[in-house]
Parts: C-alpha cells; structure tokens; sequence
C-alpha cells in the first residue's frame, strides 16, 4: 500500500477542523475530529450506540481499574474509576454532539484519576470505537502507524511480502507473496498471526501489521506465525508490477501484480510487443489473482485497452455528496482481442473494479474463486495531534450498478492452492480456444 499525504482529501479535513468548538473540541480535540468524520463522510449512517459501546471498551482497556456497568433506560452506562462515577443517559446515543459531550465526561473522569495520560485515553476510546462501527476496512491509525504508511519517494521503502486479515481474536495471513522474504521463510495464507514486531496480534488491525512489516530494505521484522518465531529480512518492492507468459498459440498470460502509477500506460506498451515476438496476439489471460488493487485511475485505464468506451465504475456516497463515476471515453486499441480473468480471494478493490467492468461489458469470463468484497472507498484523514482515521466514505458500483463490497463470483469457479498444475489459468486457456 502507498499513502501520500496528497490522496487525503486535506480540504475535507481542515473544513472540519476548523469547525471544531467549545471546550470539548478543545481538550479532546482528536474525538471531536473523528465524531465529526463519522457524522458527515461515513459511507452508513453510523450507529452511535455501536461507537458509544466501543468507546467504553476502549477507555476500559486503556485506563487500569477502570469499570464500565450497562444500564437500563434512562441510563446508557456507568463509569467507575477511583471510586469515583460518571453516569451516560441513553438519550445521547442518538445525537453526534450530546454522545460527544457523555465521551468527554467519561474521558475526563478517566484523565482526572491519574491512572493513564489524555493521549492514551483518548486514542484508546478511539480505536475501539471506530473498530465498532460496523465497518471492517475503516481504522484507526496512531501516529507512528501513520507515517510508517507515507512514502514521499525520498527514500526506498521495503516489506515482507505479506497481506493480513482481520479475524476473531486476532491476524491471520491473507496473502504470502510468492518469492518474498515470507514466503521463502515457508509463511503461507491462512496461517494465524500471533505477534508482529513485538507486538501482540489481538490487539492489531491488518492496517497495522503491515506498517510494522515495512521499513528500510535489509532491516529485520521479528514475528510469530504459525506457532513459529521468524525472523524476516525487508526486502525492496518488486519494481516491475506487469508479468508476462506469452504462451503457445498466439496466447498470452499478464499477471497483474498492483495497480500503481502508470499501469495502464505500461500495459498499453507491453501488448505490441507481446505481437511482435510471438506473433498475432489472438487470445489474453488477464491474471488478478492475489492483487490488493491501487489506484483507480490506472484500473480505468487498464478497462479502457479492451472496451469500446463506457463507464468503468461509479463511486456512491452519502446523498449530500453525490456519486463519481469514470469512464472511458473512447474505444481501446484491444477491444476485440478475446479475453479472460483469472481472480481469487485475494483479489480486491481495483483488482474487482477492473474484473467486474470487464465482465458487465461482456469483454471477458472469469475464472478462479470469489473476490475479496473490498468494494469500498477509504479516505486517509489526518487528525490534529498526529494520529490519523481511515474512514470508509463510498461504495464501489459496476457498469451493471452490482455492489463490490460482497465480492465477485466466478463464471467458472476453480480453486487452486498454489501447488502443482495451474488449474485456474489451464481452464481460462480451454475456455480461450473456444
């Protein structure tokens, strides 16, 4: 994942900021920001009971003695820390300001007992709050976290060659990248996550460990995966992203392993090279399998070398901010060429753009297993003290108006664990021939 302090809609964030008032913007001015987030750019309407629970749990876990009592209406809940209480009425969970006014009761009764600072109080209220809001792609980032994910192109910045996934009770391995410095170490997908860099799982999002797996090439990641302690050397990102097989036939195979800067441009390359060694090019394997997507741009212009024009996707958000779509406007030099995609569980948000946009303009097959559903648009909001909010603002749309976020079902599902014959890509070259 690459993070630019440009991609997160900075004008958003200041507007809001800026309208933060009163004495509890003040003092907590990073849960003012985030309420404030939740109530104007979050893609549902959010439930505040959710965030008043999780928030409760979060200042619990934060703050040592702590104890919070559910209560039954009129009351929401108690708060006892020191012998000392703050009670929350159930009115204030269906009104942004009166929930934010109870939290900031209950965040300063926490600070005044000395039992942990104003930061850890009111991140560890924030964590678990946004954690609660139903959503599973939106988190909360403190500061270190945060800027492990920003790359300014100064410097080389490496990983693992790991993907993880949020499950009950902690990590596990979403996607061992083939060849990198996990996989060699024998990590696979599936495998449960224990600890990251020292810390523990359970208390990580998949945002999280993949910050903490990143850093200078040749620096060491220390985990425990699999029941194993391992010790894991960064390694510099691939710097070609666009594979090729040209295969027997007048086929080729283009697996696809992101969608960074200038994918399409590259791709648009690739293709007549392809013809010119091998000669006419009479069939192409797109390969999406185990690609976690990028930018939407490119993924438009990817669509765009193999239709005839149209709209690629159309992003739905609340009803006060509209919908985005992008289109091709012209027709692309490889809009006959006969197509098919290959795509599996890892495959996500761009990846299932451009899968989807493919299939609704009946360009392509797709072969393989269900996506991931990760059919959500993300705004990375940085908060005043540092911290930051990764918030779900809109829903991904096909050409067809299908929904992404519950993933892409194969026209031909074949599964495939990465061992032996390539099933997948053998039955997207059968259904080619025909």
């Amino acid at each position: 994942m690459k993070m630019t302090r440009a991609m997160f809609g900075l004008g958003l964030v200041l507007s809001l900021a800026a309208s933060a008032t009163g004495a509890a913007a003040e003092k907590f001015t990073a849960l003012h920001e985030v309420l404030r987030h939740f109530e104007v750019a979050f893609v549902d309407k959010a439930n505040l009971h959710a965030l008043a629970t999780g928030a409760l749990r979060g200042l619990v876990r934060s703050v040592p003695g702590a104890e919070v009592r559910l209560e039954a209406e009129p009351k929401f809940a108690t708060v006892t820390i020191a012998g000392k209480s703050e009670t929350l009425l159930a009115d204030t969970m269906h009104d942004f300001k009166a929930l934010e006014e109870a939290l900031v009761r209950a965040a300063t009764l926490a600070v005044g007992a000395g039992k942990a600072n104003k930061r850890a109080v009111e991140h560890g209220m924030l964590r678990e709050m946004v954690a609660a809001c139903g959503d599973p792609w939106s988190v909360f980032l403190e500061q270190d976290i945060y800027n492990r994910l920003l790359e300014d192109g100064s410097v080389v910045i490496g990983d693992v060659g790991l993907l993880f996934e949020n499950v009950p009770g902690g990590l596990r391995v979403l996607d061992a990248v083939v060849g990198g410095p996990a996989y060699q170490d024998g990590v696979r997908a599936g495998m449960k996550v224990d600890k990251v860099a020292g810390r523990d799982a359970a208390t990580l999002n998949e945002l999280e460990a993949l910050a903490l797996c990143r850093g200078k090439p040749g620096d060491k990641v220390e985990l425990v995966i699999g029941g194993k302690a391992r010790t894991l050397t960064i390694a510099e990102p691939p710097k070609q992203n666009i594979r090729v097989d040209v295969l027997p036939g007048g086929v080729a195979r283009i697996h696809l392993l992101d969608f960074r800067a200038d994918t399409g441009k590259h791709l648009a390359a690739v293709l007549p090279k392809i013809a010119e060694k091998g000669g006419a090019l009479k069939g192409l394997v797109l390969d999406l399998r185990g690609n976690p997507g990028g930018l939407v741009t490119e993924g438009t212009a990817v669509v765009g070398l193999f239709i005839n024009g149209g709209t690629v996707v159309t992003v739905k958000k609340k009803k006060q901010m509209g919908a985005e779509v992008e289109a091709v406007r012209k027709p692309g030099p490889w809009k006959d060429l006969p197509l098919m995609l290959l795509v599996d569980h890892r495959s996500a948000s761009v990846s299932e753009i451009v899968a989807l946009a493919l299939h609704d303009h009946e360009r392509a097959k797709i072969v393989g297993e269900k996506t991931l559903g990760k059919g959500t648009v993300q705004v990375v909001m940085e908060l005043a003290d540092g911290s930051a909010l990764k918030l779900s603002t809109g829903r991904y749309y096909s050409p067809k108006d299908t929904p992404l976020y519950q993933g892409i079902e194969p026209d031909v599902e074949v599964a495939w664990d990465g061992r032996g014959e390539d099933l997948p890509l053998k039955k997207a070259l059968a259904l080619l021939k025909k």
